[in-house]
Parts: structure tokens; sequence; C-alpha cells
């Protein structure tokens, strides 16, 4: 989190940065607003061995397992309001995905009537990510494959995304403290998570990294017309980095809400 963070400086400089990574261990992340103290059990991510962490986006709790997660940093300029941005992202990673024939639902982008004013996103509470989909995230039938969040900060923007390999999402249900709670999650939190699709379910097997991680860089090239070309940290960016881990370490952030 530090890392892509850091990356919203090269942003305010003009550059856009595509990182694509996986988690080890596994993590739940939570939404840089979201609701979590009291509603999900450390101990229990101890005993399992999962890390948690906050994001600075925003959005709601993922496992990350089993699944690809994708950071886009950005000037704000680029792409102007933060629902353009929104889509154009969603296109590049729908023109990429569908490059491996995975079968994508066609609106990426939240719609409104004329002279409507634009959905707007439920408050970031402790329901998970992946429970349902919300406008203008990727789906396939319905069902959501890649749930992204967007922060922005003095003419950057950095978007944060998790690309499903294998669904599984309901690991967040099993760390909230009860199984049921009114008024949030309005079923049993046990429940396996219905929202959420694959590119194992969908595509019938189960897709190599490398294989996803190509595709989607492709798709990038073609929507934004620009090719990409491979980087490295500087010894000096991993020293700002490591000055940013604190705070992400620190369970005042992690769990201040």
């Amino acid at each position: 989190m530090a890392l892509d963070e850091l990356l919203m400086v090269a942003a305010r400089r003009g550059t856009l940065t595509l990182r694509l990574y996986g988690w080890d261990p596994p993590c739940l992340s939570f939404g840089r607003n979201q609701t979590a103290r009291g509603w999900y059990d450390p101990e229990e991510a101890g005993r399992r061995q999962i890390d948690v962490v906050r994001r600075p986006t925003g959005g709601r709790a993922v496992y990350h397992h089993r699944e690809i997660t994708y950071c886009v940093a950005a000037p704000v300029s680029l792409w102007g309001g933060l629902r353009h941005g929104y889509a154009r992202i969603n296109q590049a990673l729908g023109r990429g995905l569908r490059s491996l024939g995975v079968p994508l639902d066609e609106a990426l982008a939240p719609r409104s009537a004329r002279g409507a004013r634009p959905a707007r996103a439920p408050r970031p509470l402790a329901r998970a990510c992946f429970r349902d989909p919300l406008p203008g995230e990727i789906t396939s039938a319905g069902r959501k494959l890649i749930g992204s969040a967007q922060w922005r900060l003095d003419g950057a923007l950095l978007q944060h995304g998790s690309i499903l390999l294998h669904d599984d999402q309901a690991v967040v249900d099993d760390l909230m403290v009860e199984a049921r709670r009114p008024g949030v999650w309005g079923a049993a939190a046990h429940t396996p998570s219905t929202g959420a699709c694959s590119l194992h379910e969908l595509l019938g097997e189960f897709p190599s990294e490398q294989a996803v991680i190509a595709a989607l860089r492709r798709g990038f090239e073609e929507e934004i017309d620009l090719a990409s070309e491979p980087d490295e940290w500087t010894s000096r960016e991993l020293r700002e980095a490591q000055r940013l881990v604190a705070r992400y370490e620190d369970p005042e952030w992690t769990w201040r809400r």
C-alpha cells in the first residue's frame, strides 16, 4: 500500500503507472473510510495467518488470495472527472480480459438519465466489496468480477481493484465478528457471496497469472494508445515508501473506524 501511494508522486509529475501484483500471505483489506472496528475479528485473522490492512483508496472489504490486484496512478488531468477516469480504466481492463475470452457485460460505465444526478455509491459500511456489484463495475451476467475504488489528492488519482482468479470472498464473511448483524447483511453472513464471479468460473479453468497480467497490459496499451515499459523501483523510491509503511502497519490506521 505504501508503494502504491508513492506512485501518486510520479502521477503529479505527469506519469501514468499500471502496477499488477498478488499478496503473500493472504490479506484482508479495508477501504479508506470503511467501518471495520467491531465488525471484523483481528484475532481470527491472526489464527488463520491472514494479514489485515487499510487501503489508501475507498471501497469495502476484499480478501486478497488467488486474485490479481491492479493499481493505476495517473494525473487527474489525463481523464478529468472521477466517473470518466473510472470508466476509462474499466474499459482498458475489459479490453484485456475479453482478449482472453472472458464474457463481460457491455456496460462498463455508470449511466444516468438526461438531467438526472449521477448515481452515487453507497456509504462504505462493513459490507464486503464483492457481495453486490455497484454501478460501473466490471461484471459478467450481472455478477462482479472486479471490485474497484479510487482516491484523488493534489492532482493525482490512485485506483485499486481486485480481479478474482478464484472466488474466495466468503472468507470476508468468516472474519466478521458476528455471523448475522441486522441492518448490514440482510442475510446470513456465511452464505456464499453470490454477487461475485471469477476467471476460473468464466473460463472453465484456472488461468495463469502471467497470462492475465499480459492481457491486462495489452488492454491498457490499446485503450490508452500508449506503449508500456517495464520499470523497477529506485533505491530512492524504496526509501520514500518505507517512510509511508509505518502508517499502514499502525493498528490505529487499520482499525481507525
